[in-house]
């Protein structure tokens, strides 16, 4: 049946994953790379039984994760210490976070009292990054610099605890709103020191943005990147990754993250090709 499945995706998985294999069987032995992943594509696994996800991801090649559920101080049910051992005990650090609450104009100070106990909560964990993932933007452009303003003070929050804070994009910040792109405007009017941009490769390109160029553009901004495809990383052959990765370390690249939301395979059968994938090349450090 999993051949069958592969077979579905016009002979290109069957292909990509076939010469994964026979290069990561040739290859010499070298440094292990950094890889990272988005918790939220094993998210089923995590929810069952998450030791044993993490142990899974750890043999794969995974060597650290962003976190994709969190609330009331804890991470997948867990206290931050509890949590962070557990990933630690099999070899995994826990570097990011994807969390947050929208700007409620009636309750500033609530808000970001809310943000204060999620930072605490990271750097309890280990972590580095914290990061919205995405909010509704409004219909007007005084809307939109309102939460940039929001944003700032996120990140002054995340400084002090000594964390870097992100927003992380979709597709529809590629739209206009009266004659400016969203994710422009979100870059352009936020302090470089307190805000900083983790770029979705794969939700970019179907925001009709060339991911490599947009990184060229605003250079220093993307310390974060979502390496993503349609399914398994790489297996489309429409993405390029390879000018992807040059552009961003060029300008910086502190970290990635695999996230893969649609899945031909289960889910830790795609997590495992995708690291493979990236192991093998070259184009990544």
């Amino acid at each position: 049946m999993l051949l069958s499945a592969a077979a579905l995706v016009g002979g290109k998985l069957f292909s990509h994953t076939a010469e994964v294999a026979e290069d990561k069987a040739k290859r010499a032995p070298r440094k292990k790379k950094e890889i990272g992943i988005q918790l939220y594509s094993v998210r089923g696994d995590m929810g069952e039984n998450a030791a044993a996800t993490l142990k899974k991801l750890s043999e794969m090649g995974y060597t650290t994760v962003e976190t994709a559920a969190y609330g009331d101080g804890k991470f997948y049910g867990l206290a931050p210490a509890e949590f962070r051992k557990m990933a630690e005990d099999v070899g995994i650090r826990v570097t990011g976070a994807h969390l947050g609450i929208g700007l409620d104009r009636n309750n500033l100070q609530g808000c970001l009292d809310w943000w204060k106990q999620a930072c605490d909560a990271q750097v309890a964990v280990g972590g580095k990054y914290i990061v919205l993932p995405g909010f509704s933007v409004g219909p007007t452009l005084a809307e939109l610099q309102e939460y940039c303003d929001y944003f700032n003070r996120i990140g002054e929050i995340a400084n002090a605890a000594g964390l870097r804070y992100g927003y992380h994009n979709h597709s529809h910040e590629f739209a206009k709103l009266e004659g400016h792109v969203i994710e422009d405007y979100l870059i352009e009017n936020t302090d470089p020191d307190k805000v900083m941009f983790e770029l979705d490769v794969f939700w970019a390109t179907k925001g009709g943005v060339n991911p490599s160029a947009y990184i060229a553009k605003y250079a220093g901004r993307f310390p974060l990147l979502h390496i993503k495809d349609e399914d398994i990383i790489g297996a489309s052959e429409t993405i390029d990754f390879e000018s992807i990765f040059d552009a961003a370390y060029k300008q910086g690249l502190e970290a990635y993250y695999v996230e893969i939301e649609a899945n031909s395979l289960p889910p830790m059968v795609c997590a495992q090709k995708s690291a493979d994938y990236l192991d093998v090349s070259k184009f990544v450090k």
